[in-house]
This record gives structure tokens, sequence and C-alpha cells, in this order.
């Protein structure tokens, strides 16, 4: 194939994507309301009482970057990196790998799980878009349960609320042409 040839083809293909064929990936600067966090019942410690030393920092977000990518069959990719909430004395933490996948809901929705053994726990954390556009918003659900263990955190669960504004990013196109012209 010779250098002109192989010009036109990346060509056709960039025309072809900008022309239609979908956005892909879409990245969103996104603001968590986890105040709500340092409000979790009593039943979320062990004592079964908030500790009265429970400070609070209030008019403050969690500034995430995430990216969203359509996959095959319907499927949808959420790539938010490493999660980590506490939830009384429990915590949902999930080292993240590169992306969620989504479920099937009337609503984009992307679960990820963490089961551990020695406790028995789980510790979920639950993705659900009321609006994917221009803008982003929905709720981020967390729970942790445990069982079979008196080194257990009490179950827990709350959900906190997500807002964002999708980013203009710049496609990058890398050609490595190693054809002899």
């Amino acid at each position: 194939m010779s250098m002109r040839s192989t010009l036109w083809v990346v060509a056709s293909v960039v025309g072809g994507g900008l022309l239609g064929c979908g956005e892909q990936p879409r990245y969103y600067r996104v603001a968590i309301d986890s105040s709500s966090l340092a409000e979790v019942p009593a039943s979320c410690y062990r004592s079964g009482s908030v500790p009265e030393d429970n400070d609070k920092t209030n008019n403050v977000v969690q500034v995430g970057q995430w990216i969203i990518w359509d996959g095959v069959e319907g499927q949808k990719y959420l790539q938010v990196g490493a999660i980590s909430y506490p939830l009384g004395d429990a915590s949902v933490t999930i080292t993240a790998g590169d992306a969620i996948v989504s479920t099937e809901a009337d609503k984009p929705t992307f679960t990820i799980e963490r089961i551990q053994t020695n406790p028995n726990s789980t510790a979920r954390a639950t993705y659900t878009f009321d609006s994917l556009g221009e803008t982003a918003q929905g709720t981020l659900s967390l729970s942790y349960v445990c069982s079979g263990s008196a080194a257990c955190a009490p179950n827990c669960e709350a959900s906190v609320p997500f807002v964002g504004r999708r980013l203009e990013a710049e496609p990058m196109l890398v050609v490595s042409n190693t054809a002899n012209n």
C-alpha cells in the first residue's frame, strides 16, 4: 500500500468518525456530594450510636474525572478509578480494575463488588445515571455487608448524589506506517 492510499484510508476513518459514527470515549468532570456519609444511621457503628466527635466538613465535594464509552450489544463501560467511601465503622473500598461493565436496566447502571473472606464481607458501589449527555447526573449507592465474625463492621448502606459536565477532548490518532514506499 502506498503512502497516499494509507493517508486516504486514515482520512476516511477519521471523517467517518466525525460524521456520526459516535463519539468515543466521553470524559466527564464529576462532583460527588459525600457529605451525607457523615450522617449514616447509628446502626452503622459498632457501639450502636453515632460518635460525638463525628467531625463534618460542609460545602465541599469530591471531584473526579470519569470516562464512559459504548461497548457491543448495548453495554457501556465506566472508568472511575479507585473507590473509597466511609460507612460508619465500615467502608466501601474497592480498587477498581480498568472499567465497570454496565448492567441491563432502564437507566445506565454500573455495579462493582468486592467480596472478601475472613471475615465474609461484600462491599458494593452502584452508579446509576439519571442523565448522561452534556451533563451527567445520578446516584452512587454504597453498601457493606458482613457475616459470621466478630471482626465484622456493622452492615451499612448509603447513597450520595453526583453531577458532572462533559469535557471537550480532542481525539488523538496515532498512525504507524512501516510500509516501504
